[in-house]
């Protein structure tokens, strides 16, 4: 790998917005609100513009343009819906996060050139996601209050929700594969990176997602059968796996036992796994560099990788079908997966059932009642609350296709398939090429693309940015002109005002907010009804209701206001319509049971 000044000044930009990722992660906590990532997304439009103000940006394809656009005209459309949208401010906030995702695809197809500093770029991503689940690990082990860090015996810190939580470290995964499997590259280069896929892997266990195994097993199946580079993958991949199966027990110990001494040795057991993996790397690349295998052995070892995958998958079909299959096996799973069961399992990962069957359920309703233009932007949060029959209170549909066709119709989901389908057919062509960059990035994409159809990660910028980072990784580089200055500094000028003017009111608003002075942060956030919800009067809750009449929270606090000014019938009208809004919240219809 040859480094020097250059690379360092071109890969420079793209390595920013992997340490932004990682502070949306760590220091946002992955939080999804508006105001906690706003400062990340405008950090990262003037990293744009100065890569488009450096003298050495590229001219992306057509194809990416197309995807940008895409991205592009997704905000608008999303933007279009506050008209309809239930909430407004979301709809908003949903935009400017499609608008935050579409500049950081841009960045390394402006910025990266050569494959030396697209490789260097898949290190940051791969290192980001490792540094966490490492930092996770030291925080379980020597930090306190350690119970808190899981939510019913999974890991959730730094981010809270398990789920968002497994796929920050798993987007990681494939770069740190790729990157070990590299011959030519260093010893230690080689050792850190199966080091940080172990340690990635296990903080993944740590989280127990579901959607997370599911998805990188389906990512696996793909690049094995499509990657001419499967016989180099596999040996970091079986390190990494090996090794975080073996330590099944100690990382699932927290959801059989939250107790303090079981969470410490759940976090020693990612900071010991990370140091084996190192290890184990190591002596993997030593044997590698001395490994010399003639063209026609190499063809052959991969087919033979190749035919050892066919043959595990018919093998574990058949296993199936012998040793677990019988009759009504299906239709039981079908039953348990509609319904939230409470088992004995030792771990999450053993459990089917959850609430997704009623939440889909509604958003297909939504999408089959409002199939052209949905029902708006972040709109399903409100819907899901008068239909629901399970006691979740999701915001979305946990997929981002059903997201996009019960909010935004089929234009939004034309608009969304666009721009994640046209880059994955760029990133198949360069894999089959054994393009490296393109591998980490088509492998990292099937494996979230598959996640964010199970799980709403797609609405937490910590996870969506190392996506879209890594997409434009992988598409980035080969024959490119010079983007002239003509276009160069407008663009840079976009770039700049969409930071300032888009990015900076809502947040400033916010702050204002917390710091009591309404006046100014409803001025600068005519959407927002949080300046009126902290107020907290009367007068400042009616007119938060009449911007979003359609929040079950927003009535409900109105009622509550009502009661203690002595408005008796306004007080009841108001939770009657809460109620309405969501027949299953025990707090509304205790409130109308005691209602004067």
């Amino acid at each position: 790998m040859v480094f020097n000044a250059g690379n360092a000044a071109r890969v420079l930009q793209t390595v920013v917005l992997a340490a932004v990722s990682w502070g949306l992660a760590w220091l946002a906590t992955g939080s999804a609100a508006a105001p906690d990532w706003l400062p990340y997304a405008f950090l990262t439009a003037l990293v744009l513009a100065a890569a488009l103000i450096g003298g050495t940006a590229l001219r992306p394809r057509r194809r990416e343009l197309a995807v940008v656009g895409a991205l592009v005209a997704l905000a608008g459309w999303e933007a279009l819906s506050i008209v309809w949208s239930a909430v407004p401010d979301l709809a908003r906030d949903e935009a400017l996060l499609t608008i935050f995702y579409a500049i950081a695809l841009l960045v390394p197809l402006v910025a990266l050139r050569s494959a030396t500093e697209r490789l260097l770029a898949l290190a940051a991503i791969a290192a980001a996601a490792a540094v966490l689940a490492v930092g996770a690990g030291i925080v379980l082990r020597f930090g306190s209050d350690q119970a808190d860090h899981f939510y019913s015996g999974r890991l959730s810190f730094p981010i809270s929700y398990p789920n968002a939580q497994a796929a920050v470290f798993l987007i990681g995964f494939w770069p740190a594969l790729v990157l070990a499997a590299q011959r030519e590259r260093g010893l230690l280069v080689r050792a850190l990176a199966v080091a940080a896929a172990t340690a990635i892997a296990s903080g993944w266990l740590t989280a127990q997602s579901k959607g997370g195994i599911a998805a990188l097993a389906a990512s696996a199946a793909v690049v094995f059968a499509l990657s001419p580079l499967r016989l180099r993958l596999l040996p970091p991949t079986l390190i990494a796996a090996g090794l975080t199966a073996a330590a099944y027990s100690p990382l699932t110990a927290p959801f059989r036992s939250e107790s303090v001494p079981e969470v410490k040795r759940a976090g020693s057991a990612i900071l010991l796994l990370a140091a084996l993996g190192a290890v184990a790397g190591l002596l993997y690349a030593l044997v590698d560099r001395r490994l010399e295998l003639d063209p026609r052995a190499v063809r052959k070892a991969g087919v033979g990788v190749f035919v050892m995958f066919v043959a595990a998958v018919v093998a574990g079909v058949a296993l199936f079908f012998t040793s677990v299959y019988h009759q009504g096996w299906f239709g039981d799973q079908w039953q348990a997966f509609k319904r939230y069961q409470s088992t004995t399992a030792s771990s999450h990962l053993l459990q089917l059932g959850s609430y997704r069957y009623d939440i889909w359920r509604v958003a297909v309703h939504e999408f089959e009642h409002h199939p052209l233009a949905g029902i708006g932007s972040r709109g399903f949060g409100p819907a899901y609350l008068q239909e629901r029959r399970s006691p979740d209170t999701p915001a979305r549909a946990h997929s981002v296709e059903l997201d996009a066709l019960s909010e935004l119709g089929v234009v939004g989901f034309a608009l969304l398939a666009c721009a994640l389908v046209v880059p994955l057919v760029t990133l198949a062509r360069r894999l089959r090429g054994r393009d490296a960059a393109a591998t980490a990035a088509f492998a990292g994409a099937v494996y979230w693309l598959v996640h964010a159809s199970v799980d709403w990660i797609w609405t937490v910028p910590a996870c969506g940015l190392p996506f879209w980072l890594l997409v434009g990784v992988g598409c980035s580089g080969g024959e490119r002109r010079q983007l002239g200055s003509r276009a160069a500094l407008p663009a840079a000028a976009v770039a700049v005002v969409i930071a300032v003017i888009a990015f900076v009111p809502p947040w400033l608003s916010a702050r204002l907010t917390d710091h009591g002075n309404f006046h100014w942060a409803e001025r600068l956030d005519p959407l927002s009804v949080d300046p009126y919800v902290s107020q907290g009067s009367v007068a400042a809750l009616e007119e938060a209701v009449r911007k979003e009449p359609r929040v079950v929270e927003l009535r409900f606090d109105l009622g509550q206001a009502y009661v203690r000014a002595g408005k008796r019938s306004k007080a009841r009208a108001a939770l009657e319509e809460a109620h309405r809004l969501d027949p299953r919240d025990p707090r509304i219809a205790e409130a109308l049971k005691n209602a004067p």
